[in-house]
């Protein structure tokens, strides 16, 4: 009786352990969304150098989306899965782009109507430094844009509350 008590015990501490570990962290999440975005960023980059058509970011506080303009018509980048239209895990509730890394956002998205932030993705191998900041309730990421496009994972995490 004694044994079958100490294996229920084990068993239960396991499954607690298995439960705490496949639960997500919210701030975690939201660092790998920003990972994600910038590796997409580079990735958009390679495509708008080798087509050599411009390629720009929208992105409101539901999604994403890489677009292109052709003959003035405007489009979803479709035929690459990796470029989709893609939603935020959770809802964001603040999305600024900074220009040259500056303490002023040139773009900041704080409502659900407001119109998308748009985010030029330069053909050129050398372009502007710039920033990227995501916001939930949980938390806050920075991502850093070098100059060759790069995103520069000096991700700051910060909680809100």
């Amino acid at each position: 009786m004694l044994e079958l008590m100490v294996v229920i015990v084990l068993a239960g501490i396991l499954v607690s352990l298995v439960t705490i570990n496949i639960t997500p962290d919210p701030r975690q999440q939201l660092q790998r969304e920003a990972q994600r975005v910038g590796q997409l960023m580079a990735l958009a980059a390679d495509e708008s150098r080798i087509t050599q058509q411009p390629i720009v970011w929208e992105a409101d506080l539901h999604g994403y989306r890489f677009v292109t303009e052709s003959g003035g018509e405007r489009r979803l980048l479709t035929g690459d899965d990796l470029l989709r239209e893609r939603k935020w895990e959770t809802p964001l509730t603040r999305l600024a782009v900074l220009d040259n890394g500056g303490p002023q956002p040139a773009q900041v998205l704080l409502g659900p109507g407001a119109p998308p932030v748009r985010v030029a993705i330069a053909r050129e191998w050398i372009q502007p430094r710039w920033r990227l900041e995501l916001t939930r309730e949980d938390g806050s990421v920075r991502v850093d844009f070098d100059e060759v496009g790069r995103a520069l994972l000096a991700i700051e995490q910060a909680t809100t509350k």
